[in-house]
């Protein structure tokens, strides 16, 4: 075993949130650290655990010594994340017993390819390290779900969510741009740890695509999307509007330049949500917030076809570059790879009559299909229980734009819990939902839950004078 500087960090970092933080720090230290996804904290042979994946275990000691101080605020986190706990759990326990209940009825394509270059690789199914491995990724999500729920008891949560969301979007941003500037490979290394593969490929024209510290330009993409998503939904709602605004629009630029093919869908597909979401609830996107965006566009439409009439063969590298990771993306090796492995998924769960053949079997093409195949019928129907819940998608303020902050936080971070999916939707192995979904999902949760009030008892007498509600913090002082 090599122990390599995160664990160092990540571990101070971690003791010094025990004894002087509280659970919220421990969540937002988990957010944090998921930043090096590039990274290791330790290094088992072959394997590598990640910085993020050891801040989980910090962050399972820190919620255990929460039950000597608070256990209202984790009996919140259990109670909010019953659907994410059953899933989870049902999937932890598959990874262990589907494989061998199904041992040899189908072949697979192995979840960890270790370099092979044949595209239809497969095996045939049986128990692996790789179920042990998902099933502890899966219940490391069951935990930050919990200490998420946990966390949003705190009066703080949600201006430490903002804060810190500022952050990370523009650490990301920074190590984006990092990437692309020459004699900075040093300072990339000394982030980008990790035993595993780098995946830097460099498109027609000699173009370097944008990868960070992440392994692929499509893993920094799917990250960035993530805070995008956050930034995006509090700048429409007023919540730091300056920062949140700048912060979305830097970026938004980070993922249209690492040229991924998920990072364009992702946008594609959360530009018809916004559009879906105006059409539903006109209000729910304002004039003010309305005209930056359509001025960008056309700013960036007039500025891109500019430089396409100075430059013909700018114009034609952008094009090719657009055509493949598009509407060619189907006739290249690696569309017909994931075409077959999605094709597996729906085999699977044909083949084993929707019990799924255990999580950490297959690779996948997309989460929604992972999570049908590993866990067949019961655990997709639990995670999208969950889903739901934290969406809450027949509550009205789920599309207005409230103006009490706490609550358009509230609504902000379920958007990003579920929006933020949208990478995995299109293209992810596994069927674990990450451990972002589970903390920001989790402190949604705790936030729009509405907590049961006891009937008073009869005083005899009616007063018709309105109880005095506590004074809310006005949008500005956000």
């Amino acid at each position: 075993m090599k122990v390599e500087w995160y664990a160092v960090l990540v571990a101070g970092v971690g003791i010094l949130l025990w004894l002087r933080g509280a659970v919220l720090g421990s969540a937002l230290s988990v957010l944090f650290f998921s930043l090096f996804s590039g990274g290791a904290a330790l290094i088992l042979g072959h394997s590598t655990v990640t910085p993020v994946s050891f801040a989980i275990i910090f962050l399972l000691a820190h919620l255990i010594l929460s039950l000597f101080k608070r256990t209202t605020h984790l009996k919140i986190g259990l109670t909010v994340n019953l659907f994410i706990i059953i899933y989870c759990s049902y999937g932890a326990m598959t990874a262990y017993l589907l494989p061998k209940i199904f041992y040899r009825a189908m072949a697979v394509p192995p979840l960890l390819q270790n370099g092979q270059h044949t595209f239809y690789v497969s095996n045939v199914l049986h128990y692996s390290p790789q179920n042990l491995t998902t099933a502890i990724y899966l219940l490391g999500t069951l935990l930050a779900a919990v200490a998420g729920g946990a966390a949003s008891a705190d009066p703080n949560s949600r201006r430490a969510l903002v804060t810190w969301g500022l952050v990370i979007a523009w650490v990301q941003t920074a190590f984006g741009l990092l990437g692309i500037v020459p004699g900075a490979s040093a300072i990339i290394k000394l982030f980008r740890n990790a035993t595993y593969a780098e995946l830097v490929q460099t498109t027609t024209g000699g173009y370097s695509r944008i990868s960070g510290i992440s392994p692929e330009p499509s893993a920094y993409a799917a990250y960035a999307f993530f805070w995008f998503v956050l930034m995006t939904e509090l700048w429409l709602r007023d919540v730091r509007p300056r920062l949140t605004g700048a912060t979305a629009f830097a970026l938004g630029l980070m993922i249209a330049a690492c040229t991924s093919t998920t990072g364009y869908a992702s946008i594609a597909v959360y530009a018809v949500i916004m559009l879906g979401r105006f059409v539903i609830a006109p209000r729910s996107l304002r004039i003010s917030k309305a005209i930056p965006i359509v001025m960008i566009g056309l700013v960036g439409a007039v500025a891109a076809l500019a430089a396409f009439n100075l430059s013909s063969h700018l114009a034609f590298v952008v094009g090719h570059v657009l055509q493949q990771l598009t509407v060619g993306k189907a006739d290249t090796q690696s569309g017909q790879q994931r075409l077959y492995w999605a094709a597996t998924a729906i085999k699977a769960f044909r083949v084993t009559w929707g019990l799924g053949i255990g999580a950490g079997s297959f690779r996948s093409s997309s989460l929604l299909l992972a999570i049908m195949g590993s866990t067949g019928v019961i655990g997709l129907t639990a995670f999208l229980a969950h889903f739901f819940k934290i969406l809450k998608p027949l509550r009205r303020d789920t599309y207005d734009l409230p103006g009490d902050p706490n609550k358009a936080i509230a609504v902000a971070a379920a958007w990003t819990a579920c929006a933020g999916l949208i990478p995995q939707l299109i293209s992810f192995p596994t069927p674990d939902p990450s451990y972002l979904f589970g903390i920001v999902g989790g402190l949604a949760l705790g936030w729009r839950r509405v907590p049961r009030t006891r009937r008073a008892p009869a005083t005899g007498r009616l007063s018709l004078m309105p109880k005095r509600s506590p004074g809310i913090p006005t949008l500005a002082e956000w």
